[in-house]
């Protein structure tokens, strides 16, 4: 196991000899000169405790031009760094030296939770040049205040030095300060087998789509510099985003489960849910990174006028995150093995003729197929009365997920898990255009189509849907008038 760590501050801040700390040894260059800093980013490989540590230095941020280099250069510096990454991100240190938190540490701490990693990646705070203080967790209370009033929400912080005081060959705080950053990287002293960041993500560039506001707004960048950095990451990389959807019941946390690897979501023996209710995960399977919508469809073929309105909240839930990460490139439609039902019909339709009005492909992955020989064979049986059904698809994956403790059952479910990966590497390993619409177009245009699944064929009461809209959905009500009108016309 590998941990990687940015290590990022003010120009100046301590960064190179933090590193140095961790490493035991003198690896990374440390200079008092501001033009002998770091002047891009350099990667370090190192053993913490028998924990292999990969740290990335980066270049010093300023409030100021320093010499010749603009203010801007370290922000494109870090988004050359993050493209360039191949391997996950457990942890960020942001360091500072400064006796005051200042504002350049607040625009660093937002660039890189709130722009690169959207709060999916703890930060913590390194206080160094701490060693003159009377007690170095002095500085935490000191500005604790400050932290709690701009949100900063570190997931951790040490207060530390790099160096023993002058003429002190054993100064205890350097031993502190060092055992005090290895207990954020979650290594507990001396047994290092137990590591709290195990779920680390990539960044998601693709959450960088209209979101120069960010940079603007919480990192002092004009609007120029902000539409810059944003044209400059939004190509490096982007996640694909997959739509998961069926009845309840019919496995869908079972093949995320199966595409992860091991048991990320939670698997529950409730057969009831709630139409649109959606959970997002981000995985990585076949070293391939993707984002996967868990979403709950329909339980019945139609549904009653109380249900729809319920949805109305789960829909603009689903829709605003789907818009945010960018639209959708794939609808993988989950089915239970045996003869298609009218509620299997009902969800087809619902998710790719109204939620992405056919412009999305669907791929089939029929479960609970453990018992069959030879599970493919389902599909050759049903595949005319499929097509017969009018329901298009571009790929299909016959498998299980469930995974009992007997030979032939593993087998099936290790060949399960490669024959999805494989459905999911063809096509969504190179994502095309995805489809996305303003939310309030594209939640009017659904709710007006997912209103011919009502029984009876009735909508709701106009004043009903619009206090849903406002109350649940938080829009304004001339806003939730519009698609009132919109869906009711």
């Amino acid at each position: 196991m590998t941990l990687s760590i940015i290590i990022v501050g003010e120009t100046g801040a301590g960064k190179s000899a933090l590193i140095n700390l961790l490493a035991d040894k003198p690896m990374a260059l440390v200079s008092s000169d501001v033009a002998n800093c770091t002047e891009a980013f350099a990667e370090y490989t190192f053993n913490v405790d028998s924990t292999e540590v990969r740290a990335y230095d980066t270049m010093g941020f300023s409030s100021a031009r320093v010499g010749n280099l603009s203010h801007l250069v370290p922000y494109e510096r870090a988004c050359n760094l993050i493209q360039s990454l191949k391997t996950r991100v457990n942890i960020v240190f942001v360091c500072t030296n400064k006796d005051k938190l200042s504002l350049t540490t607040r625009h660093i701490y937002h660039l890189f939770n709130d722009f690169f990693f959207d709060g999916t990646v703890p930060i913590a705070l390194i206080a160094t040049h701490r060693e003159k203080e009377r007690s170095m967790e002095d500085w935490w209370e000191r500005n604790l205040k400050d932290i709690k009033k701009f949100r900063l929400n570190f997931a951790g912080h040490a207060c530390i030095t790099t160096q023993p005081l002058r003429g002190s060959l054993n100064d205890p705080r350097h031993g502190q300060s060092k055992a005090m950053v290895i207990q954020l990287l979650g290594l507990s002293m001396p047994h290092n087998n137990e590591v709290i960041l195990d779920d680390p993500v990539y960044p998601l560039f693709d959450r960088l789509a209209g979101s120069p506001e960010i940079l603007t707004e919480k990192c002092s960048l004009s609007l120029r510099d902000a539409s810059f950095l944003t044209g400059k990451a939004n190509p490096l990389i982007r996640l694909p985003n997959v739509v998961l959807f069926g009845e309840t019941g019919v496995g869908k946390s079972s093949v995320i489960n199966l595409i992860a690897g091991y048991k990320k979501a939670p698997i529950s023996s409730r057969v009831r849910g709630c139409t649109l209710d959606s959970k997002e995960y981000r995985l990585i399977g076949d070293a391939s990174c993707l984002r996967i919508f868990d979403t709950v469809g329909l339980n019945c073929a139609q549904v009653e006028g109380s249900h729809y309105l319920n949805a109305i909240k789960k829909a603009y839930k689903l829709i605003e995150a789907l818009n945010r990460a960018g639209g959708v490139d794939l609808l993988l439609f989950c089915i239970r093995g045996g003869r298609i039902n009218a509620a299997q019909l009902a969800n087809y339709k619902l998710f790719q003729e109204y939620l992405c009005e056919k412009k999305v492909p669907v791929a089939i992955v029929v479960t609970h197929l453990e018992n069959e020989d030879v599970m493919d064979g389902w599909w050759e049986e049903n595949k005319a009365d499929i097509a017969n059904l009018k329901i298009d698809c571009i790929g299909h994956a016959c498998i299980t997920a469930i995974g009992k403790n007997t030979a032939a059952y593993r087998t099936k479910l290790d060949e399960s898990r490669q024959v999805v990966l494989r459905l999911l590497k063809t096509y969504v390993h190179e994502p095309g255009i995805p489809f996305v619409v303003d939310t309030d177009m594209w939640l009017s245009a659904f709710l007006k189509k997912m209103g011919y699944f009502i029984r009876g064929g009735k909508l709701p009461k106009k004043r009903a849907i619009r206090e849903m809209l406002v109350q649940e959905c938080g829009y304004p009500k001339e806003h939730a008038n519009a698609i009132v009108e919109e869906i009711c016309c």
